[in-house]
């Protein structure tokens, strides 16, 4: 935040007036800057005030420049005043001289260290005149002048009660590590090569590869919850981090021990990968988030046996909820629901920050904490230097308390998940405990904030926040779960089904997780992967074509031949269906072996004569087609038979009585017989 400005003004009075920020800006050829780079976070009266001014020149040195140190002589009242004086905008106020000398300026970095008098500071300790002030260093030279402001904060000489804050931390399982699990074509390609190769034996799955992904973030989860040592910590995480079935619990359970042990820290969870529970609200598909919120009751029990006490009763979003994930949290165990206070504005403009605690009517009326969004919003600033960032919290917060000083109006600060913040988490550990240190606040946790009073303000609507562009969908859901039944009703039926689920699964369990969708295109690309998983395996079973079939018996069978490209054997239902009714078919079950083409007999009968086109197809036993089917054209002579077999029969007839006539036509007669012939025989 520096500026160049022209010079006009006096430098030898108590009192001076600083140039507007529109002041027309001096050459910039000279590039020489100033910056505060140190200064007590918190002044005590009747101290002195260190003060450190780095002076980066450029060019070559300067023998003589005029440093003046300056501070507002009254404290804002108001938030926007104070923002607005670090934004180096028009800000009329009043400036009282803390400092002023010449300075030699050398080519290169210098550092001006200041310790400035107690006595300086006239301007007392009162309700009125405790707490933030801006503060401004300006090097004037050879006809410009350069500034850079920042924040004096004044504690109070006396004891006031203060007021309580928490800041809500989430730690979950990120987008990188769960874009690391496999899709489903991954997975099953890579069960097929550990099958191959031996590493798996029959009815053998893979290592859980969500399982893996979840355990390899437990390093960097272990290391912020261990940087978490300010009081005034609730800490929101993600229960699979703290769960028996992913391995976590014994990894994590010493650093959440410590955590929870020490003072005005609470732990909350989280449902298991953060699920989105916004994207649950929009779709409706239970199967892809409930398993995630089922998780979070279970790690809760684990915790209790080891005595780390933990809660689940508060609905903490990525993003602040709509009216429907809200209602969808108190429908499965939230008792108090988290939103951004910039969300559900007052419908009047107030000169006071109400309290964080409130009731709003959320489908039912709810316990609801807001976040402070301007406050968060600066444990983030990446453009502040670390000073202004400090100064600017603790000068926010000193103004908040000074707004209503005898109304305790607790505030939340909340952080962004993982994946939206490029912050330390041992720096935000050192701002929330400076802000427990400062005479107007104490850190609490989420629990004893819903444990003060309620001070209702009239609020507008809930605003739903705008959906994700790469967050999950009702299509991409419904395209989820109409591949995954196919690949189900195909694989159910080989000898490995586990294997084709196990694939399916790799995707389900993922699929719910808010920090999936931080990952651009994530989401896409692994239900395409189910969808193309299907694809590939409807053409692993197909019926072949054929020839015209002669069908010239009343009962016979038909071939059809099938060709599998399974690695399984897999056991399907040939159905062959006809409009013409003079063929009737039976269902035949068949086994076929992987890679392989079976010839199976489909027991067919024929009533009369004609062409009929018939449709062949492979079902499964629930009727489901799989695979690729085909039509057969067949020549019906079912007559055939009789006529052939009678005509034969007549042939054989008529061969016959020729035979036998023709014997009898080709026989000699006997001479006749006398009857002394006769008598000699007898005698």
């Amino acid at each position: 935040m520096k500026r160049i400005f022209a010079a006009a003004t006096a430098t030898a009075l108590l009192f001076v007036a600083p140039l507007p920020a529109s002041s027309e800006p001096a050459s910039e050829e000279t590039g020489i800057e100033i910056e505060i780079t140190e200064l007590t976070p918190v002044h005590s009266p009747g101290e002195a005030l260190p003060l450190t001014i780095e002076v980066t020149n450029p060019g070559p040195a300067i023998a003589e420049a005029s440093l003046h140190i300056t501070a507002q002589a009254s404290v804002p009242s108001f938030r926007n005043t104070m923002t607005s004086w670090l934004a180096d905008t028009n800000v009329e106020t009043t400036m009282m001289t803390l400092e002023a000398q010449t300075v030699e300026v050398p080519s290169g970095t210098t550092e001006i260290e200041f310790e400035i008098p107690a006595e300086i500071f006239t301007w007392g300790n009162t309700l009125a005149t405790w707490g933030p002030r801006g503060i401004e260093a300006s090097l004037e030279f050879e006809g410009a002048r350069t500034v850079d402001r920042s924040i004096l904060v004044t504690e109070p000489s006396y004891e006031q009660e203060a007021m309580p804050f928490t800041a809500l931390v989430p730690i979950t399982v990120g987008g990188d590590d769960l874009a690391a699990v496999p899709t489903t074509a991954e997975r099953y390609e890579d069960s097929l090569l550990a099958l191959e190769s031996g590493e798996l034996g029959d009815n053998e799955e893979l290592p859980g590869p969500v399982i893996e992904a979840v355990q390899g973030s437990t390093d960097r989860v272990i290391s912020d919850i261990e940087a978490l040592t300010s009081p005034g910590i609730t800490l929101a995480l993600d229960s699979s981090l703290a769960a028996l079935e992913y391995g976590t619990l014994d990894l994590t359970e010493e650093a959440l021990t410590d955590f929870a042990d020490a003072d005005h820290h609470e732990l909350v969870l989280l449902p298991a990968l953060d699920t989105d529970v916004a994207a649950w609200a929009q779709t409706g598909y239970d199967q892809y988030f409930a398993t995630h919120a089922d998780q979070m009751q279970r790690s809760t029990e684990a915790l209790n046996q080891r005595d780390i006490a933990a809660r689940t009763d508060l609905l903490f979003t990525p993003v602040s909820p709509s009216l429907a994930t809200a209602a969808l949290g108190l429908e499965n165990g939230a008792d108090t629901v988290v939103i951004d206070s910039s969300a559900i504005p007052s419908s009047e403009e107030l000169y006071w920050t109400p309290s964080a605690h409130t009731r709003l009517e959320l489908g039912q009326e709810s316990d609801v904490l807001l976040v402070d969004n301007e406050l968060s919003a600066l444990l983030l600033n990446a453009e502040m230097s670390d000073v202004d960032k400090r100064q600017a919290l603790l000068a926010l917060t000193a103004i908040h308390y000074r707004e209503r000083p005898n109304d305790s109006r607790p505030l939340v600060l909340a952080l962004p998940r993982a994946d939206r913040r490029d912050v330390d988490l041992a720096d935000i550990n050192e701002l929330i405990g400076l802000l427990d240190e400062t005479a107007w606040l104490d850190g609490a946790t989420a629990s004893d904030i819903e444990e003060t009073p309620i001070v209702h303000v009239a609020r507008g609507e809930l605003t739903a926040p705008e959906e994700g562009e790469n967050s999950v969908t009702a299509r991409h859901l419904e395209e989820l779960t109409e591949a995954s039944e196919a690949i189900f009703s195909i694989g159910d039926l080989t000898t490995s089904p586990y294997i084709f689920r196990d694939a399916v699964e790799a995707t389900y369990s993922v699929i719910g997780s808010w920090s999936l969708s931080t990952v651009p295109g994530e989401i896409d690309s692994r239900v395409e992967s189910v969808e193309d998983m299907r694809e590939e395996l409807a053409g692993s079973v197909s019926v072949q074509e054929s020839s015209t079939i002669n069908l010239i018996s009343q009962a016979s069978e038909l071939p059809v031949h099938v060709t599998s490209t399974l690695p399984f054997p897999i056991t399907v239902d040939i159905d062959v269906q006809s409009e013409d009714r003079r063929l009737r078919f039976t269902e035949r079950t068949a086994r076929l072996q992987p890679d392989t083409t079976t010839t199976v007999g489909v027991p067919v009968r024929a009533i009369g004569s004609g062409d009929v086109t018939i449709t062949v197809e492979v079902q499964s036993s629930e009727g489901h087609t799989i695979g690729a089917g085909t039509d057969i054209k067949i020549r019906v002579r079912a007559d055939w038979e009789n006529l052939g077999t009678a005509i034969i029969a007549g042939i054989f007839l008529i061969i016959l009585i020729i035979g036998i006539v023709r014997s009898a036509r080709r026989g000699k007669r006997s001479a006749p017989v006398s009857e002394a012939d006769t008598i000699d025989l007898e005698e």
